[in-house]
């Protein structure tokens, strides 16, 4: 078969650890994957000449599309004629959700199997198309799906960063190294606001907000730490929501992820704070937003809080999702 579709999840960022480095090491994180929305890329090597195909909502991906895949092509001195691409669905960029990088290693994957290029682990795949230079969910959610907790990159002059700076401004060239990856308990439900305002900061905003606000306190980042320690990852493994809600909801008012909230729009911080009156056990702020989760444990209390959500958002507008956990990342179907 010559050609192949996939499917892969979306990436939800809750926190970076570490914008301090006194340890040596920068960065870090922790973030799960979701079966929505998502990056629905096909690729086939059996076309009359090259093409690029998207659907009208996503004409604007085609240039990024291109990019990346002519720096595969030139990689691995590959030529383009056959190839044809169709962006079959796609989620907007810059709105938390890692969707550059889905994408990305969506293409990348999609060129080397059909080329029989099997024997590249996602990692390296992922330091060809050069994502991961500040966090590590995405590139090994993409792999596994889950709750994945890494644990960023040597700092320091000549180390794999020399500054606080993010992803794209970084010139490391070694994905965010993973520690731990766990499922996601099945009956967790996310309902996932995109509101209808400025999108989070990237290019040269976002790296301001590294260059303005690190370094972090140590103290800060100390109990951050210690928060996913002790309260975010035995809530995941023991499927015990308000555990887990409890170590997120205390790590939004410190560190990295309080700048983050404190950047954002009014409406962004709003629905923070009706999650918070609503009771919920947990809810957060994707990386740098504006998109924002609030988790429940069960399909039924997912669609209340989607029906009380679609109420109260009416000067927001964007979009609203029911998500389930991805436990198993990206699905790769080979088709006729």
């Amino acid at each position: 078969m010559t050609s192949l579709r996939i499917t892969t999840p979306c990436r939800i960022h809750l926190s970076l650890i570490d914008e301090n480095g006194y340890t040596g090491r920068v960065d870090g994180g922790i973030g799960l994957m979701l079966d929505r929305p998502n990056v629905v890329f096909e690729a086939s090597n059996s076309a009359e000449e090259f093409s690029i195909e998207a659907h009208k909502y996503y004409r604007e991906s085609i240039e990024v599309i291109n990019e990346i895949a002519s720096k595969v092509f030139k990689t691995f001195n590959i030529s383009n004629k056959n190839f044809h691409f169709n962006l079959k669905r796609y989620f907007p960029s810059h709105v938390g959700l890692g969707s550059k990088t889905q994408l990305s290693l969506a293409i990348i994957t999609a060129i080397t199997k059909l080329k029989k290029y099997n024997k590249l682990s996602i990692k390296e795949l992922t330091q060809l198309v050069e994502r991961g230079g500040t966090s590590g969910i995405g590139w090994r959610g993409f792999e596994t799906g889950g709750f994945i907790l890494d644990g960023g990159h040597d700092y320091g002059k000549g180390k794999e960063k020399e500054s606080f700076l993010p992803s794209s401004a970084s010139s490391s060239s070694n994905p965010a190294i993973t520690l731990s990856r766990h499922n996601i308990p099945d009956n967790w439900r996310f309902v996932l606001v995109i509101p209808n305002v400025k999108k989070g900061a990237y290019g040269d905003e976002e790296i301001r907000v590294f260059q303005n606000y690190a370094p972090i306190p140590q103290r800060e980042v100390n109990e951050v730490s210690h928060q996913i320690i002790m309260k975010i990852i035995p809530g995941i493994i023991k499927n015990d929501l308000k555990c887990f809600g409890d170590g997120l909801k205390r790590i939004q008012s410190i560190g990295f992820k309080k700048i983050e909230i404190n950047l954002q729009h009014q409406i962004v911080k709003d629905l923070l704070k009706f999650f918070e009156e609503y009771g919920l056990k947990a809810y957060g702020m994707s990386s740098f937003g504006p998109s924002v989760v609030g988790i429940v444990e069960s399909d039924s209390e997912a669609e209340e809080l989607l029906k009380t959500v679609q109420k109260n958002q009416k000067n927001g507008g964007g979009h609203i999702y029911i998500c389930k956990p991805n436990n198993s990342g990206a699905r790769i179907e080979y088709i006729d």
